[in-house]
């Protein structure tokens, strides 16, 4: 019997290992995005002044935020025009790269809150927006304070050019064997949703506007026009990225 279950126990093993092997290396699908990022994102607007903006404050962080995320490729700026500050970030990973799970664990929920920023304000998956006429994907909506400032966000994570879902994601996130309890869920669910190649063609956008109020914002109608600028990332439903 103890020779059975062994057998059984190894051939499950190996049944898991080999799946695991297949998808990782056999099931890398084409990427849909077939130009640059860059060439998705203008780096000047008429009347707007644009700057670029390093992913955190120090390169130990900036190296560390690379080696963490692993994106294929990244765009951050600030966009200035009147009293409207943009800030700005979209990262890209090709097919076959970082899981969902991985990928979405630079969003404002866990990086922003476990450095010390406050969620005051969390709207998942909000649809119906439109900006001249077309409507946008689906985003995450929030408010985050720190130091007396607020920043509102709104954020994108598509897998395969449709959003992520976010409504199972706690504030902030613990390091070990917690943290792998806390997170458990979210990997159920994943796997659920989308099957063994978690390992999809995947972009975040992430918009944030530091205090200001975001009703006057969606009214800007320079604010409409960086959206429609910026289009060819996938965001609008009828235009899917390029």
């Amino acid at each position: 019997m103890r020779k059975f279950i062994f057998a059984l126990s190894a051939l499950v093993v190996a049944a898991a290992i080999g799946v695991i092997f297949y998808v990782r290396f056999f099931t890398k699908a084409e990427p849909q995005l077939t130009v640059p990022l860059e060439a998705c994102v203008p780096a000047r607007l008429e009347g707007w002044n644009v700057e670029e903006l390093p992913l955190a404050e120090t390169e130990g962080m900036r190296d560390y935020i690379g080696e963490f995320l692993q994106f294929d490729q990244y765009v951050s700026r600030v966009y200035e025009k009147g009293a409207l500050r943009i800030v700005f970030y979209v990262a890209y990973w090709e097919p076959g790269g970082k899981t969902p799970f991985d990928a979405g664990g630079h969003n404002p929920d866990s990086c922003w809150v476990n450095s010390g920023w406050k969620r005051e304000r969390r709207d998942y998956s909000v649809s119906g927006k439109e900006i001249g006429g077309r409507e946008l994907l689906p985003f995450e909506y929030g408010v985050y304070t720190k130091n007396g400032g607020a920043q509102p966000v709104i954020f994108w994570h598509l897998v395969n050019g449709r959003p992520y879902i976010y409504k199972m994601q706690k504030q902030g996130w613990s390091e070990g064997v917690r943290g792998a309890i806390d997170r458990a869920g979210v990997r159920i669910e994943d796997f659920r949703r989308l099957g063994l190649n978690q390992r999809r063609e995947q972009m975040f956008v992430r918009i944030s506007f530091p205090n200001q109020d975001m009703k006057k914002v969606w009214e800007n109608p320079d604010f409409q026009n960086f959206m429609l600028a910026i289009d060819r990332l996938g965001i609008f439903e009828d235009r899917p990225w390029q």
